[in-house]
Protein backbone atom coordinates (compact mmCIF):
# COMPACT_ATOMS: atom_id res chain seq x y z
CA UNK A 1 0.00 0.00 0.00
CA UNK A 2 2.60 2.40 0.89
CA UNK A 3 4.61 1.94 -2.35
CA UNK A 4 1.20 2.52 -4.01
CA UNK A 5 0.60 5.56 -2.38
CA UNK A 6 3.97 7.32 -3.26
CA UNK A 7 3.25 6.50 -6.65
CA UNK A 8 -0.21 8.06 -7.10
CA UNK A 9 1.42 10.53 -5.02
CA UNK A 10 4.07 10.56 -7.79
CA UNK A 11 1.57 10.88 -10.61
CA UNK A 12 -0.42 13.52 -8.85
CA UNK A 13 2.31 15.78 -8.90
CA UNK A 14 3.40 15.53 -13.18
CA UNK A 15 -0.87 16.44 -13.67
CA UNK A 16 -0.55 19.29 -11.70
CA UNK A 17 3.03 20.75 -12.22
CA UNK A 18 3.71 23.44 -15.11
CA UNK A 19 5.36 21.42 -17.93
CA UNK A 20 8.59 23.10 -17.89
CA UNK A 21 12.02 21.99 -19.32
CA UNK A 22 12.76 18.69 -18.40
CA UNK A 23 16.58 17.79 -17.70
CA UNK A 24 16.43 14.62 -19.45
CA UNK A 25 15.12 15.55 -22.85
CA UNK A 26 16.65 19.04 -22.99
CA UNK A 27 20.58 18.97 -24.26
CA UNK A 28 22.69 20.79 -22.06
CA UNK A 29 23.47 24.39 -22.74
CA UNK A 30 26.46 25.01 -24.91
CA UNK A 31 29.43 27.19 -23.38
CA UNK A 32 28.37 30.28 -26.00
CA UNK A 33 31.63 31.86 -26.04
CA UNK A 34 31.90 33.60 -29.52
CA UNK A 35 29.43 35.42 -31.54
CA UNK A 36 27.20 33.31 -33.46
CA UNK A 37 23.56 32.93 -35.80
CA UNK A 38 20.41 31.11 -34.15
CA UNK A 39 18.60 30.17 -37.55
CA UNK A 40 14.61 29.80 -36.90
CA UNK A 41 11.86 28.50 -38.80
CA UNK A 42 8.60 29.31 -38.44
CA UNK A 43 4.88 27.53 -38.43
CA UNK A 44 4.29 23.67 -40.91
CA UNK A 45 6.05 23.73 -43.21
CA UNK A 46 7.29 20.37 -43.19
CA UNK A 47 7.98 18.75 -46.13
CA UNK A 48 9.87 21.95 -47.00
CA UNK A 49 12.24 21.55 -43.50
CA UNK A 50 12.80 17.93 -43.96
CA UNK A 51 14.03 18.58 -48.30
CA UNK A 52 16.33 20.98 -47.04
CA UNK A 53 17.71 18.64 -44.66
CA UNK A 54 21.26 17.82 -47.27
CA UNK A 55 21.59 21.48 -47.17
CA UNK A 56 21.98 21.93 -43.69
CA UNK A 57 24.26 19.41 -43.26
CA UNK A 58 26.34 20.46 -46.12
CA UNK A 59 27.32 23.12 -43.79
CA UNK A 60 26.73 21.44 -40.68
CA UNK A 61 24.00 24.60 -39.62
CA UNK A 62 21.75 23.76 -36.65
CA UNK A 63 18.70 25.69 -36.86
CA UNK A 64 15.00 25.92 -34.48
CA UNK A 65 12.21 24.63 -35.94
CA UNK A 66 9.23 26.69 -34.49
CA UNK A 67 6.11 24.30 -34.74
CA UNK A 68 2.45 25.58 -34.64
CA UNK A 69 -0.86 23.71 -34.63
CA UNK A 70 -2.16 21.08 -33.49
CA UNK A 71 0.68 18.48 -32.14
CA UNK A 72 -0.45 15.11 -34.29
CA UNK A 73 1.55 12.52 -36.01
CA UNK A 74 2.51 14.52 -38.77
CA UNK A 75 4.19 16.97 -36.41
CA UNK A 76 5.81 14.49 -34.09
CA UNK A 77 6.80 12.76 -37.14
CA UNK A 78 8.72 15.97 -38.36
CA UNK A 79 10.16 16.87 -35.04
CA UNK A 80 11.38 13.64 -34.59
CA UNK A 81 12.83 13.73 -37.99
CA UNK A 82 14.48 16.86 -37.16
CA UNK A 83 15.91 15.92 -33.74
CA UNK A 84 17.79 13.13 -35.30
CA UNK A 85 19.37 15.67 -37.59
CA UNK A 86 20.71 17.98 -34.39
CA UNK A 87 17.82 20.80 -35.17
CA UNK A 88 15.83 21.69 -32.38
CA UNK A 89 12.28 21.95 -31.90
CA UNK A 90 10.25 24.82 -30.28
CA UNK A 91 6.35 25.70 -29.76
CA UNK A 92 4.77 28.48 -31.54
CA UNK A 93 1.13 27.67 -30.41
CA UNK A 94 -2.24 25.90 -31.08
CA UNK A 95 -4.04 28.82 -33.62
CA UNK A 96 -1.24 30.86 -34.49
CA UNK A 97 -3.00 33.81 -32.40
CA UNK A 98 -1.80 37.33 -31.03
CA UNK A 99 -0.48 36.72 -27.74
CA UNK A 100 -0.64 40.42 -27.17
CA UNK A 101 -4.76 40.21 -27.95
CA UNK A 102 -5.93 37.10 -26.92
CA UNK A 103 -4.16 37.94 -23.01
CA UNK A 104 -5.79 41.18 -23.15
CA UNK A 105 -9.39 39.73 -23.80
CA UNK A 106 -8.72 37.09 -21.50
CA UNK A 107 -5.25 36.86 -19.93
CA UNK A 108 -1.60 35.57 -20.31
CA UNK A 109 -1.82 32.79 -17.94
CA UNK A 110 -5.28 31.76 -20.05
CA UNK A 111 -3.07 31.96 -23.35
CA UNK A 112 -0.57 29.56 -22.25
CA UNK A 113 -3.45 27.12 -20.85
CA UNK A 114 -4.96 26.85 -24.34
CA UNK A 115 -2.05 27.94 -26.83
CA UNK A 116 1.06 26.29 -25.33
CA UNK A 117 0.27 23.89 -22.66
CA UNK A 118 -1.63 21.38 -25.30
CA UNK A 119 1.11 21.48 -27.43
CA UNK A 120 3.78 20.50 -24.43
CA UNK A 121 1.90 18.24 -22.97
CA UNK A 122 1.92 16.12 -26.93
CA UNK A 123 5.85 16.90 -27.24
CA UNK A 124 6.37 15.59 -24.07
CA UNK A 125 4.71 12.46 -24.15
CA UNK A 126 6.53 11.73 -27.37
CA UNK A 127 10.08 12.51 -25.21
CA UNK A 128 10.50 15.93 -26.72
CA UNK A 129 10.71 18.77 -24.54
CA UNK A 130 11.02 22.21 -26.28
CA UNK A 131 12.74 24.33 -24.02
CA UNK A 132 12.16 27.62 -26.11
CA UNK A 133 8.97 29.43 -28.12
CA UNK A 134 8.35 32.41 -30.56
CA UNK A 135 5.82 34.40 -30.76
CA UNK A 136 2.94 34.28 -33.49
CA UNK A 137 3.29 37.68 -35.21
CA UNK A 138 5.94 38.51 -32.88
CA UNK A 139 2.85 39.34 -31.03
CA UNK A 140 3.92 39.98 -27.30
CA UNK A 141 4.28 42.47 -24.20
CA UNK A 142 5.76 42.23 -20.85
CA UNK A 143 2.77 40.65 -19.62
CA UNK A 144 3.22 37.69 -22.06
CA UNK A 145 6.88 37.65 -21.79
CA UNK A 146 6.53 36.99 -17.88
CA UNK A 147 4.20 34.37 -18.18
CA UNK A 148 5.84 32.27 -20.80
CA UNK A 149 9.70 32.64 -19.21
CA UNK A 150 7.97 30.89 -16.19
CA UNK A 151 8.10 27.71 -18.58
CA UNK A 152 10.50 28.42 -21.25
CA UNK A 153 14.21 29.63 -20.92
CA UNK A 154 13.96 31.48 -24.04
CA UNK A 155 11.18 33.53 -26.31
CA UNK A 156 11.70 34.56 -29.59
CA UNK A 157 9.84 37.74 -31.09
CA UNK A 158 10.75 39.74 -34.12
CA UNK A 159 11.40 43.60 -34.83
CA UNK A 160 11.74 45.14 -38.08
CA UNK A 161 13.92 48.47 -38.90
CA UNK A 162 13.27 51.75 -39.95
CA UNK A 163 13.58 53.17 -43.75
CA UNK A 164 16.88 53.58 -44.59
CA UNK A 165 18.17 52.09 -41.46
CA UNK A 166 20.40 49.27 -41.69
CA UNK A 167 20.26 45.75 -39.74
CA UNK A 168 23.82 45.92 -38.00
CA UNK A 169 22.67 49.43 -36.54
CA UNK A 170 19.88 47.88 -34.42
CA UNK A 171 21.36 46.96 -31.38
CA UNK A 172 18.26 44.99 -30.07
CA UNK A 173 19.34 41.89 -33.13
CA UNK A 174 22.84 41.88 -31.10
CA UNK A 175 23.01 40.07 -27.98
CA UNK A 176 26.69 40.06 -25.97
CA UNK A 177 27.71 36.04 -25.73
CA UNK A 178 28.68 37.01 -21.66
CA UNK A 179 24.57 38.47 -21.36
CA UNK A 180 22.86 35.70 -23.54
CA UNK A 181 22.03 33.85 -20.52
CA UNK A 182 19.79 37.42 -19.11
CA UNK A 183 18.37 37.91 -21.96
CA UNK A 184 15.02 35.80 -22.15
CA UNK A 185 13.33 37.36 -24.77
CA UNK A 186 15.65 37.81 -28.03
CA UNK A 187 14.37 39.61 -31.08
CA UNK A 188 14.87 38.33 -34.32
CA UNK A 189 15.05 40.03 -38.15
CA UNK A 190 13.02 38.02 -40.33
CA UNK A 191 15.05 36.94 -43.91
CA UNK A 192 12.08 36.15 -46.01
CA UNK A 193 12.40 37.27 -49.28
CA UNK A 194 16.10 38.02 -49.12
CA UNK A 195 17.95 39.47 -50.69
CA UNK A 196 14.77 41.11 -53.24
CA UNK A 197 13.62 43.40 -49.62
CA UNK A 198 15.66 46.61 -48.90
CA UNK A 199 15.47 45.19 -45.13
CA UNK A 200 17.36 42.09 -46.12
CA UNK A 201 19.55 42.14 -49.27
CA UNK A 202 22.87 40.55 -49.14
CA UNK A 203 24.88 43.28 -48.17
CA UNK A 204 22.20 44.05 -45.34
CA UNK A 205 23.01 40.63 -44.02
CA UNK A 206 26.47 40.13 -44.49
CA UNK A 207 26.91 42.91 -42.59
CA UNK A 208 25.14 42.15 -39.85
CA UNK A 209 26.67 38.97 -39.55
CA UNK A 210 29.81 40.60 -39.72
CA UNK A 211 28.93 42.83 -36.75
CA UNK A 212 28.51 39.39 -34.63
CA UNK A 213 31.72 37.61 -35.41
CA UNK A 214 33.56 40.95 -34.56
CA UNK A 215 31.75 42.21 -31.35
CA UNK A 216 30.98 38.09 -30.50
CA UNK A 217 27.09 38.83 -30.32
CA UNK A 218 24.66 36.37 -30.96
CA UNK A 219 22.26 37.30 -34.29
CA UNK A 220 18.56 35.74 -34.08
CA UNK A 221 17.23 35.25 -38.16
CA UNK A 222 13.81 33.58 -38.62
CA UNK A 223 12.19 32.42 -41.44
CA UNK A 224 9.06 30.23 -42.53
CA UNK A 225 8.79 27.95 -45.89
CA UNK A 226 12.33 26.74 -47.36
CA UNK A 227 11.24 27.36 -51.17
CA UNK A 228 11.74 29.47 -54.60
CA UNK A 229 8.31 30.64 -54.93
CA UNK A 230 5.11 30.27 -54.03
CA UNK A 231 2.27 31.26 -51.47
CA UNK A 232 3.20 32.32 -47.72
CA UNK A 233 6.45 33.75 -46.62
CA UNK A 234 9.62 32.08 -48.05
CA UNK A 235 13.44 31.96 -48.40
CA UNK A 236 15.21 30.14 -51.21
CA UNK A 237 17.50 27.49 -50.50
CA UNK A 238 20.19 30.25 -52.84
CA UNK A 239 19.48 32.78 -50.09
CA UNK A 240 20.08 30.44 -47.56
CA UNK A 241 23.16 29.05 -48.65
CA UNK A 242 23.93 32.40 -49.47
CA UNK A 243 23.70 33.13 -45.51
CA UNK A 244 25.79 29.83 -44.75
CA UNK A 245 28.76 30.63 -46.65
CA UNK A 246 28.84 34.10 -45.47
CA UNK A 247 28.78 32.73 -42.25
CA UNK A 248 31.49 30.49 -42.65
CA UNK A 249 33.54 33.04 -44.02
CA UNK A 250 33.40 34.98 -40.62
CA UNK A 251 34.02 31.59 -38.27
CA UNK A 252 30.55 32.53 -37.17
CA UNK A 253 28.49 29.61 -35.53
CA UNK A 254 25.13 28.41 -35.87
CA UNK A 255 23.58 27.69 -32.43
CA UNK A 256 20.21 26.23 -31.82
CA UNK A 257 18.08 28.04 -29.28
CA UNK A 258 18.43 25.07 -26.60
CA UNK A 259 21.97 25.27 -26.79
CA UNK A 260 22.48 28.84 -25.56
CA UNK A 261 22.44 29.33 -21.52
Amino acid sequence: MKSLSIALTFALQICISPLIADPATTPPPLPVDKGGIVLTFDDRNFSEWIAALPLFEKYGVKATFYISGAIDQSALDTALKLKEHGHAIGCHSIHHLSAVKYSVAHSAQDYVEKEVQPQLKAFKAAGIMPSSFAYPMSSNNKTTDEALLKIFHHIRTGAGIAAGQRISDKDAFFVATDQIAAHGCLYGKGIDYAPDRKDRTYEQIDAALARAAKEKRIIVLYAHRIATGGKGHHISPTALEHIFQSAKKLHLPFYTVDQLP
